[in-house]
């Protein structure tokens, strides 16, 4: 399957894009997704707080990925 990632705030910046299209297992879910972008993009691995979104939807780790889902990880923020 054909999934898009897109990359905000410090995500973004520490790996330097912006998104990333990968190929994944049918049946994956969001936890065998992350498993494999730790494995393609090392650096990612040094976050450990982060909300995950399929298709404009906040999702749990359970999620089973469709083929052309776009996920959206999004880094904590904070404001005042």
């Amino acid at each position: 399957m054909n999934i898009k990632i897109k990359f905000f705030g410090q995500h973004k910046e520490e790996l330097n894009k912006s998104e990333l299209n990968i190929v994944i297992d049918s049946n994956s879910n969001i936890s065998d997704l992350v498993k494999i972008l730790i494995k393609n993009e090392p650096k990612f691995s040094k976050f450990n707080s982060y909300a995950v979104a399929v298709n404009l939807n906040y999702e749990n780790f359970e999620y089973i990925l469709k083929n052309g889902d776009e996920v959206a990880i999004i880094p904590p923020v904070s404001g005042g």
